[in-house]
């Protein structure tokens, strides 16, 4: 049984780095990932290390906090967990291509929990990765 995987891929978008970042936020992700709402236990929206923020897909509710939303870099870091499921980090790194636009690296690395269903982990294979780096590049580039 897997009870950890770690999965990565890229896609490109016709922006730029700097730009692109912002679909990565918090915030940024309102626009293009369908149902995305997330709320702040402290009371308010915020992009510094430590930040708790909370989303719910279906019956999960899942807990995030920021381990750095660096500008400069273009870079955004995660920490996240989804109580009975599994828990993890998430990475994004957009990089400037050589021709017009970036190139937007993610990676995920996530371990079952003891009351998690190793199919939980079933989104982080190689193939159903490639599928969701597809996904949300289409779903960022609607919104470019």
């Amino acid at each position: 049984m897997t009870l950890r995987r770690q999965a990565s891929g890229q896609f490109n978008l016709p922006v730029s780095a700097a730009g692109a970042i912002d679909f990565f936020t918090p915030e940024g992700e309102r626009s293009w990932v369908p149902g995305w709402d997330p709320t702040y236990p402290a009371g308010e929206v915020a992009e510094t290390p430590g930040t708790v923020f909370i989303t719910q897909h279906d019956d999960a509710k899942t807990f995030w906090v920021i381990e750095k939303i660096d500008r400069e870099a273009n870079t955004s870091a995660y920490s996240r967990i989804t109580p009975g499921h599994h828990a993890g980090t998430v990475n994004v790194a957009c990089m400037d291509a050589q021709e017009d636009g970036c190139v937007v690296h993610v990676t995920y690395d996530m371990t079952l929990l003891p009351d998690g269903d190793p199919t939980d982990l079933g989104a982080y294979d190689e193939a159903s990765f490639a599928t969701m780096m597809n996904h949300w590049h289409e779903l960022v580039s609607r919104n470019l």
